[in-house]
């Protein structure tokens, strides 16, 4: 394991228990860059939902996916500190989108949200775009980058901007909902056991990286504890179940919808 990978492991430990502490100093944290796996965000989810001093987080290019995106949307609807969220060049797609949009709906804090470059599609900016008409704190959200329409990325811009927008919902056509049908569907073959499996498989890699560490630098403590541990992954999993079933419910009310429609 190189040095930096040793660096940037130590460094995330430290700061994620900075914000589990609710640390007064830590109101800006940088992570650009960091390997983020889902228990790393499980436990930042845990974190910022009872922290009420940190105002901006950076996480660009972590590597962050859909499941990791609705974590991070618990927390949303949850903390009432973070006012800049910055999420460019993840993974988390139109249902990760989706899954932040839906926390717009209760938080009223956060003022810019970064997600560009993140291959949301039409389904999430439209998720998004529907989510402000209900939020009035937001007054940026970034999307170069990504695959939606250029008259919904308009009109969320309108709505950041407190304008009213035309934009109709037909502008975006059935081809381009199932050009985007796999990021809804990806979330609905989560179980538990898959998950668990996930999570343990991650848990056994950092226990043995830190014991590596720890022959290097004695000061360094393995960041979690075997109760932090049962909690993440109970956290995990019933957060990510809980999103599939919501994804299963949503698309009955749509193809409901559709049908009455026709």
């Amino acid at each position: 394991m190189s040095s930096n990978i040793k660096y940037q492991q130590r460094h995330l430990r430290k700061t994620l228990k900075n914000i589990a502490k609710n640390d007064p100093h830590t109101r800006e944290v940088v992570l650009n860059g960091y390997s983020f796996l889902n228990e790393d965000v499980a436990f930042l989810t845990m974190a910022l939902v009872n922290n009420t001093n940190i105002n901006i987080l950076y996480l660009h290019d972590c590597g962050i996916t859909a499941k990791g995106a609705h974590l991070l949307a618990y927390a949303l609807q949850k903390n009432t500190s973070l006012q800049h969220l910055w999420l460019n060049g993840n993974k988390i797609g139109s249902a990760g989108a989706e899954a932040i949009a839906s926390s717009l709906y209760v938080n009223k804090t956060l003022v810019t949200l970064g997600l560009a470059n993140n291959d949301v599609g039409n389904y999430g900016g439209k998720r998004m775009a529907e989510a402000l008409t209900e939020n009035n704190s937001i007054t940026d959200i970034f999307l170069e980058g990504n695959r939606m329409n250029e008259r919904i990325i308009d009109g969320i811009n309108r709505r950041c901007a407190g304008e009213e927008d035309n934009y109709e919902d037909d502008v975006v056509h059935e081809y381009n909902y199932k050009c985007n049908s796999y990021h809804v569907d990806s979330l609905d073959d989560i179980d538990a056991s898959t998950v668990m499996a996930s999570v343990t498989s991650s848990f056994g890699t950092m226990m043995l990286d830190s014991i590596e560490e720890e022959s290097e630098e004695e000061e360094d403590e393995d960041m979690y504890s075997d109760d932090e541990r049962r909690s993440l992954m109970s956290f995990l999993v019933k957060s990510l179940l809980f999103c599939s079933f919501r994804r299963r419910r949503r698309r009955v009310v749509c193809q409901n919808s559709r049908r009455l429609d026709e």
